[in-house]
């Protein structure tokens, strides 16, 4: 160690520094487990609208049901793959998608693998803007609902056994980072 080699005067000062690197050290490991377990919190997701099948008027895919099965949240990306020389991607109002109008869309995409990152909270429509497309079922209503929180458990009379066994991985990871921050802050100082 450098302060057997220093002079009796400064062996304070290393002492001190040492003490000081320590917690330091023990800091920035807290602050990384943190990290790693907060961001399977905040990861988003892609979704394939109609997963295989694409976007498509061919009646393979329920949109409704495939979005009614998934939980959107701010920051997911959709998704759509069509062949864009038979379909496209209007978003629309909710008046548009109830009515199946796309004359006045908020947004269209035509190139045939469109992405479509949602950035805030409610419902995003979407339809094919050509001619019967929508009316055969190609349009979907996406709702982008707030993220749960992960720290409070749900209660036990809402857990069954088949989903005991499916809590998040997130929620472990989250909360042993938790428990390790506290025994190292704890027991380090």
């Amino acid at each position: 160690m450098l302060s057997l080699y220093a002079p009796a005067f400064l062996q304070p000062i290393f002492i001190v520094f040492q003490a000081i690197m320590a917690n330091f050290r023990k800091t920035i490991l807290v602050v990384s487990f943190l990290t790693t377990a907060l961001c399977g919190v905040s990861m988003a997701t892609v979704y394939q609208v109609g997963d295989s099948a694409g976007w498509t008027s061919m009646g393979q895919v329920d949109y409704q049901d495939w979005a009614a099965n998934k939980n959107f949240h701010v920051g997911d990306t959709l998704v759509f793959n069509y062949n864009n020389q038979f379909h496209n991607v209007k978003q629309v109002t909710h008046q548009g998608f109830e009515s199946c109008n796309a004359t006045s869309p908020l947004a269209t995409y035509t190139n045939g693998s469109d992405t479509v990152t949602v950035e805030k909270l409610g419902h995003f429509y979407f339809i094919c803007g050509y001619p019967g497309h929508c009316q055969a079922g190609q349009k979907i209503d996406v709702l982008v609902a707030p993220a749960t929180s992960n720290l409070s458990p749900a209660p036990l009379s809402q857990i069954s056994p088949s989903s005991a066994s499916t809590l998040s991985f997130s929620n472990l990871s989250w909360a042993s980072g938790v428990l390790l921050a506290i025994c190292l802050l704890g027991f380090g100082y």
